[in-house]
């Protein structure tokens, strides 16, 4: 009787540790294949911003010199109008044709400050230009741009990727452009993927939220403002997500206002929606990267 005890025994024991042993197996594929969800999404993520930065040094490694030799172009046509115009003046004898003189090369150095400060010429710069009484180069100091900076250039990457394209900077060489639609033609279906992939996971995260918060409210317990209709449960979804999004867009705003120096609230959401539909107009760009 003790023998068939022992046995029992022994065979409960047996069958117990192999179902612990079957539960840590279970759970260990479980815990492996979270692990490989979350590896995918944030790989995902991670190569998409390895992506949009190469590219942005790829785009200021091109663009760069075309940039400063463009500005150097603009600052020696300022200086020789300046030279030409105070050459004009200072050697010229006939003092009833001055006021004449002076206004047609006046007007002609004008038009070449002008067109050096829409060109990106910075103010300091021009200055520089101004002050010099020689027209030797040596001693000018080298011309410093905001265009195609680091932050600059991964900035027009990630528009070009999300299809906002402010135009605030474009590529102008030739190898530049080509390198842009290459860049887009791989980075725009990357980029749609990570959005669909983690727009997927958010969806899924809110549901989740939604379903644990009613599992803890009271079984009969309703919301007066509900609506018991299909319809008008359909029409109280989309007011409450238009008025997130208004709610979103009014939270980008107010973090625009505090970096933005010279943004206000309209501004700041008007960048916003701009962004967040891809209009991009590129009227208002955020000029602290």
């Amino acid at each position: 009787m003790s023998i068939k005890k022992s046995d029992l025994s022994v065979g409960f024991t047996e069958e117990n540790v192999g179902q612990t042993t079957e539960e840590r197996r279970l759970f260990q594929k479980q815990h492996i294949q979270k692990i490989k969800s979350i590896a995918g999404h944030v790989g995902l993520l991670i190569a998409l911003m390895l992506y949009t930065a190469i590219g942005g040094l790829v785009f200021r490694h091109i663009e760069l010199p075309a940039e400063l030799a463009r500005l150097e172009v603009l600052r020696a046509n300022l200086r020789a109008e300046r030279y030409s115009f105070v050459n004009a003046v200072s050697n010229n004898t006939d003092v009833s044709n001055l006021r004449t003189l002076v206004s047609v090369k006046l007007r002609a150095y004008e038009e070449a400050v002008q067109k050096a400060a829409q060109g990106g010429l910075l103010v300091s710069f021009v200055t520089d230009t101004i002050d010099q009484e020689n027209r030797d180069t040596t001693d000018l100091q080298p011309i410093v741009t905001e265009r195609w900076s680091v932050f600059q250039a991964v900035f027009f990457a990630s528009t070009v990727l999300t299809t906002i394209g402010y135009g605030n900077v474009v590529p102008s060489t030739n190898l530049g452009r080509m390198f842009c639609i290459l860049f887009a033609f791989v980075g725009i279906p990357l980029t749609l993927i990570v959005i669909a992939d983690w727009g997927k996971l958010f969806a899924g995260g809110v549901v989740k939220i939604a379903l644990t918060l009613k599992s803890k409210l009271p079984l009969h317990f309703s919301f007066p403002c509900v609506p018991t209709n299909l319809a008008g449960r359909r029409s109280l979804g989309a007011f409450t997500a238009i008025v997130l999004l208004f709610l979103y867009l009014a939270c980008g705003a107010g973090m625009f206002m505090l970096w933005e120096d010279d943004w206000n609230f309209f501004d700041g959401f008007y960048f916003c929606f701009v962004t967040m539909t891809t209009i991009g107009f590129g009227d208002l760009v955020p000029s602290k990267y």
